[in-house]
């Protein structure tokens, strides 16, 4: 297992990854389904980007885009295994359909949705991701306008920086701490929320998912200052 040299990082609920590796800069493959999707909440590549390179200061990341096609998937999974990536973080176009990317040797961690016999998993506790239209932020003020009751807000971010952990760790040869089991795969589960009227600003710009600005400005402004959220 290669060795590259980690950054210390005190982690909430999980074991520091702490161990020093050594290599030529391992390679973190993620294979995202459709990274033009707007809607799609299962990542968040600056943020897994960012916290590989912040806990692994010899990895990079190497970014595939399926663009909603799943036989492109599966090439770029191919593809992933011949530029020997040590890791591949996987979100899925059709999670029934990489077999071939788990019956190789490849570690495989999947991302919002469990691709079967893959290794690691990171996903939401009540299985599937919930559909939106549209960005939080539309959702937000559909429901600031009214014109829907609540959104399901999922912890995207948090579940990206799981996964980079996790790919880290196997770069490390450390175990994770605080998984859990899933149909036999160590896994680390979050929960999605049901955000109304009365708890957008305490999730949302709570959480640094969105600022005031982004939520009252525009058509919206007015309807903030009738609410008080200005």
């Amino acid at each position: 297992m290669l060795r590259a040299r980690l950054l210390t990082l005190v982690l909430v609920a999980v074991a520091p990854l702490v161990s020093g590796c050594g290599g030529d800069e391992p390679t973190v493959a993620l294979l995202v389904a459709d990274g033009s999707d707007s809607s799609s909440r299962a990542v968040d590549v600056e943020g897994f980007t960012d916290r590989v390179e912040a806990t692994c200061d010899e990895c990079r990341v190497r970014v595939y885009d399926a663009q909603g096609d799943a036989d492109t998937q599966k090439s770029q999974a191919r593809q992933a295994e011949a530029d020997s990536a040590d890791v591949v973080v996987v979100v899925p176009v059709d999670a029934d359909d990489l077999g071939t990317l788990t019956g190789s040797d490849l570690p495989v961690v999947s991302l919002g949705e469990l691709v079967p016999a893959s290794d690691r998993f990171v996903g939401l506790q009540g299985g599937r991701l919930p559909t939106q239209a549209g960005t939080d932020l539309d959702a937000a003020r559909d429901v600031l306008r009214g014109e829907e009751e609540s959104m399901t807000y999922v912890p995207t971010r948090a579940m990206s920086e799981q996964a980079a952990d996790v790919a880290v760790s196997f770069l490390a040869g450390d175990p994770l701490a605080g998984a859990e089991d899933v149909d036999g795969v160590e896994s680390w589960l979050f929960r999605d929320q049901e955000v109304t009227i009365d708890s957008l600003t305490s999730v949302l710009v709570g959480q640094g998912v969105l600022t005031i600005d982004d939520l009252c400005s525009g058509a919206t402004e007015k309807r903030c200052a009738r609410l008080g959220l200005r």
